[in-house]
Order: structure tokens, then C-alpha cells, then sequence
């Protein structure tokens, strides 16, 4: 054995105890699955809440992302529109900036229309976006036929351009953004569908789209006539006017300081330039295109130059929306790395603490709970008056050391007290198998209260095993002797310390009470007989025997002869006790005690 920490080799040990070592380490096992599984369940709820969070926080990020691209796509099919009216006032001119810049446009739209389409797929989102298909199916063919009406006009020679014509592919244009809103709609859904906290800022997106988006109408829906030097008629007035009052009146909800969410304090100066520069200037020259095109077609800039000069009026309005989704992307990303990191934390803090309880177990095992088997151990063994080893030193310097200093001390009493009665046996006479007083002892003490003449008064309870010859016949005499050595037992923790108990002869104990009345024998005789023949006695493993007994109660004095006559008075009692039926206890001269005491009339069977 090592101390100082070091695990016990337990001694060798009887059956009894190494059973009980055994069971006392299933309870601890048991105890320590209980601690396990405690903090697993508290482990496991931090850490699903942590996951959680982070699940929620990746999914607003994934859904938001692809919300920025559908916003992105409708942005840049209506920036579209610019360099496509440039081309319908001027044509198809090969190496002309306008061209150059519609190819340019072209490109970006059908990438953005690229994305959609592959997102439609994307396994990061929280569902299938397939409801996007059709959608997009029919964007695409808008897009196409109204492409190709610009190509076509745009390819005719300046005076056989049709107003008509133009101002109905301008439409066509227009009804590719309006094929797409069902799109920007059913994500706005979906991302209030993940999370409430998300409508706010999905209806804020699209107003600043829809900004960007009436913005463009707004010089689209004049396009025409200047393109045609004719001038404005009612339906382009009309739809002017309606689309400068949707401006107004998105700009009243999403023009002022805090209204859209998550944006910085350094966005108000994105306010006041889009105040200045489109509302002031972009404004300014369209009113200055509608007075002149109310009363004619002779206007002051061509469609080229009216694209050049109004588009970049609407590029604050562009960069407000591109800025606001930029700060909530970067909110949630942020948000989805903190809980990330939480996550992480979590886990590790859930190893950590798991790999803490395995040490701690190992170690309360090796100093704690060894050394308390090897403690009960001892000290049973110390009780059972066996010899053990010194132990002095093997419980380390703490508290188990002092324990085992304590057993060494208890040791040492104990074996001073086991030679004092030794010698107190020697002097004694015992029955060996029992430990009782044996009957040469009992007479001894019944002459030296002859010799004493004392007139104090005694009792005497003779018991005899019922049958013990047919215990002795079918289980063989060891049984038989353990069988007296139970019963011994029995009537010692039956008995109080001034009482005289002796093995009187083969089954037969005998049990003087000093000074005690013949009423308070009897019930001492019930309590034992009642102890003995409720508690089988294990004679072996999954075999016990019921035991009985019967009893023969006598008073009187021991001095001057007495004492023979009251083991006679007794004997008598015994000897009536069985001839009525065994199990119960006779007294005389008293009347019965318990049902099954009777009073002394018959003769000795």
C-alpha cells in the first residue's frame, strides 16, 4: 500500500466483507453517475442554449444575405433602365459610351439574376426557396423581350421611332421589377418568419429600395417624349405625379434621424445629402423637363444627357440602402460570432468541467474512499478483537491521517482491554461455544450466595430449546452449535447488564435476575422467548430455522439451601412448559404473564 495519496490494496477479507466493500463501491459508483449526470443535464441545457442562439443568429445572417441579393438584383435592373433610355434617344452608335455602358449594365443584371437563381438551391438556408422559381423564370423572360425592344428601336433610324413603341418598351422595363417584387416579398416573409425581430428591418430594406427604384421611374416615365422631342402627355404627367408623391411619402417615413434601425449616428449626414442632392437638384430637373415638355416638345437636353445628369442624383439614395444593409449584415455577423464563441466557451467549459469531476473522482476514490474501506476494515476487524497491522502514516498528512492515527490509538486500548479479559476469563469459568457463564460458574454463584446468608431475593429462568435433538438429527451438529450460539446471542441482547446468563447443559441456559420480583422475570422470559422465535437463525446461506423455546419461571431465596430448591421450583416450570406444548413460559407462584403463561398446577411432565 502507498500513502500520501497513492491508492489502498485492501487486506484480505472475509466474504461478508469483501461483499459489503463491493456494494459500498457500487454506491459510490452510483453516486458519482448521479453527480455525472446531474452536471450533464445542467451541461446540456448551457450548451443547447448556446446552440441555439448561434442556429438563430446563423440563419438571420443566411436569410438576411440573401435578401441583400435580391435587392441588388431589382438595384441593378433598374439601373438598367438608364443606359437603355440613353440608347432609345440616340441609338445604336458601336464604341459609344451609352453602349459600352448598357453592356456594362447588362452584365451586372444577369449575374445578380445568376445568384438568385443558384440560391434557390443553396443548402445554407433554413428551407428551399423553390417558391422563386416561377418567379424568376418569368423575370428573366420580361427582361429578355424588353431587351429586345430597346435593341430593336434603338437600331432604327431617329425618325422612325414611334413614341408609342418607346414608351412601351420603357413599360416593359418597368414590368421586369414589377415580375421581381414577388420575390422581394416572399423574403421579406421568410425573414419575418425566422425572426420576428427581423420585419423592422426587411420593410425598412424595401422602402429604400422602392426609394431607389420610383427614383428611376421618375426620369423613365418622361423618357419618351424626350427621346421623340415631343411633348409630355397626360399619362406620362399622371404617372409622374404619382410616383413623386410614393417619394414624398416613403421619404417622410424613412428621411428622419432613427428611423431606420441599427444605423450610426454618422448616417444623418446620408440624410441631408440625399435631401440636397435628389430631393433638391433631381427634383429640379425634372420639373424643369416637365414645365418645358406641358407646352412643348422643344426641350433643353437630349434623353442621353437628361440620363447622364439625373441617374447620378439618385446614387445617395443607393448608397443609404447598400449602407443600411451593410450595418445589418455587420450586426449579424457579429451576433453570429459571439455566439459562436459562447458556443465554443460553452463546450470547452463542458469538457473542462467533465475532465475535472473524472480527476476529482479518481482522486477522492484513491484518498478518500480506499482509505475509509481500509478504516472500516480495521476497525471491524479491531470489534471482531482480530489482530490488524500499525497504521500509522498511511493516510497521508490530512485528515485521513488522523483517522488512522485514531484506529492506532483505538488498536492499543483494545488490545490492553482484550488481555485484561483474558484474564478475567482464566479466572472465570465460560462455556466455550456459547461465551456464557457455564454451569459450574452458576454454582459457584449460587453457593457464594449460600455462604453469604444474604436474604435478598432472586429469580431464576431455566429455557430449554424446543426439539433441539431433531435439529441435532437433521443438520448435523455444527448446526446444533450454532444453533446454541444464536440463541446465546439473543438472550444477551435480551438480558441487562446485572443479569446472570449461563449455558446450564447441553440446550438448557439458565438466567438469574437479582432482586427482581417474579412478575418482572416472567416478562424478561416472554421477551426472550418472543426474540428468539420471530428471528430465524441463518444457518447458512438461504437457509434459516425457526427457533423456539420454553421456560420455567421460579422466585425464592438463594441462602441457606435456597438455592437448590429454586433451580428444583424452576426445573418444575421447565419441565410443565413442555408438557403443555413447548413455547411458553410457566412461573409459579404467579398467575400467567402473557397468553401463554399459565399458572404452576400440573406435576412435572
Amino acid at each position: 500500500m502507498s500513502k500520501n495519496g497513492g491508492s489502498y490494496a485492501s487486506p484480505q477479507l472475509g466474504v461478508a466483507e469483501a461483499r459489503t466493500a463491493k456494494v459500498l463501491r457500487r454506491k459510490l459508483q452510483w453516486l458519482l453517475a448521479i453527480v455525472v449526470a446531474c452536471t450533464g443535464v445542467l451541461a446540456t441545457e448551457i450548451i443547447a442554449a448556446s446552440y441555439s442562439d448561434y442556429v438563430i443568429a446563423r440563419r438571420n445572417l443566411t436569410e438576411v444575405m440573401a435578401f441583400c441579393r435580391v435587392l441588388d438584383a431589382a438595384n441593378y435592373l433598374s439601373a438598367e433602365r438608364g443606359p437603355s433610355n440613353g440608347v432609345l434617344g440616340i441609338g445604336v452608335a458601336p464604341g459609344s459610351p451609352v453602349q459600352a455602358r448598357l453592356t456594362e449594365f447588362r452584365a451586372r443584371s444577369d449575374a445578380a439574376l445568376a445568384r438568385l437563381i443558384a440560391d434557390i438551391d443553396n443548402a445554407s438556408r433554413t428551407e428551399p426557396a423553390g417558391a422563386l422559381s416561377p418567379i424568376l423564370a418569368e423575370v428573366q423572360r420580361r427582361l429578355t423581350h424588353a431587351r429586345t425592344e430597346v435593341d430593336r428601336i434603338a437600331a432604327l433610324p431617329p425618325e422612325d421611332r414611334n413614341l408609342a413603341e418607346i414608351q412601351a418598351t420603357i413599360e416593359a422595363m418597368f414590368g421586369v421589377i414589377d415580375a421581381l417584387r414577388p420575390a422581394i416579398d416572399w423574403n421579406i416573409q421568410r425573414l419575418t418568419n425566422t425572426d420576428p425581430n427581423l420585419a423592422g428591418i426587411a420593410l425598412a430594406a424595401q422602402m429604400l429600395a422602392n426609394l431607389r427604384e420610383d427614383g428611376g421611374r421618375l426620369g423613365s416615365q418622361i423618357m419618351a417624349p424626350v427621346a421623340v422631342g415631343k411633348p409630355l402627355e397626360a399619362k406620362n404627367l399622371a404617372d409622374s405625379e404619382r410616383t413623386r408623391g410614393r417619394l414624398q411619402e416613403i421619404w417622410s417615413i424613412v428621411g428622419k434621424p432613427g428611423a431606420l434601425p441599427g444605423m450610426s449616428p454618422e448616417n444623418v449626414g446620408d440624410l441631408a445629402k440625399i435631401d440636397h442632392e435628389f430631393f433638391g437638384e433631381g427634383l429640379a430637373i425634372i420639373d424643369g423637363i416637365v414645365a418645358v415638355g406641358k407646352h412643348s416638345g422643344a426641350y433643353p437636353m437630349t434623353a442621353e444627357q437628361l440620363t447622364d445628369r439625373f441617374v447620378p442624383k439618385m446614387k445617395p439614395l443607393e448608397d443609404l440602402r447598400r449602407a443600411f444593409m451593410d450595418a445589418t449584415v455587420e450586426r449579424l455577423s457579429a451576433n453570429k460570432t459571439r455566439a459562436s464563441i459562447k458556443l465554443a466557451v460553452a463546450s470547452l467549459a463542458t469538457f473542462a468541467l467533465f475532465l475535472v469531476l473524472l480527476i476529482l473522482m479518481r482522486r477522492a476514490r484513491s484518498l478518500v474512499f480506499e482509505p475509509l474501506l481500509l478504516a472500516r476494515h480495521s476497525i471491524i476487524e479491531l470489534a471482531n478483537g482480530r489482530p490488524i497491522a500499525r497504521l500509522q502514516g498511511k493516510g497521508g498528512e490530512g485528515e485521513m491521517g488522523r483517522l488512522f492515527d485514531a484506529i492506532d490509538v483505538l488498536r492499543q486500548r483494545l488490545d490492553e482491554r482484550t488481555l485484561l479479559m483474558q484474564h478475567l476469563e482464566r479466572q472465570a469459568e465460560t462455556d466455550e461455544l456459547t461465551g456464557l457463564l457455564n454451569r459450574r460458574a452458576l454454582e459457584l454463584i449460587g453457593g457464594a450466595e449460600r455462604a453469604s446468608g444474604s436474604e435478598q431475593g432472586a429469580c431464576l429462568i431455566l429455557m430449554d430449546i424446543d426439539r433441539f435433538k431433531q435439529i441435532n438429527d437433521t443438520h448435523g451438529h455444527l448446526v446444533g452449535d450454532l444453533v446454541l450460539k444464536e440463541t446465546a446471542r439473543i438472550i444477551r441482547n435480551s438480558v441487562r447488564n446485572s443479569d446472570l446468563v449461563a449455558r446450564f447443559g447441553g440446550e438448557e441456559f439458565a438466567i438469574i435476575t437479582p432482586g427482581d420480583s417474579i412478575e418482572s422475570a416472567l416478562a424478561l422470559a416472554e421477551r426472550i422467548r418472543v426474540n428468539l422465535a420471530r428471528e430465524p437463525i441463518v444457518v447458512s446461506e438461504g437457509l434459516g430455522l425457526s427457533v423456539t423455546a420454553s421456560f420455567g419461571v421460579a422466585e425464592g431465596q438463594s441462602a441457606n439451601g435456597g438455592w437448590k430448591r429454586l433451580i428444583e421450583s424452576a426445573d418444575t416450570e421447565l419441565y410443565r412448559a413442555k408438557s403443555e406444548g413447548r413455547n411458553r413460559v410457566c412461573g409459579h407462584p404467579v398467575a400467567a404473564y402473557h397468553g401463554h403463561v399459565t399458572p404452576a398446577k400440573s406435576a412435572r411432565a
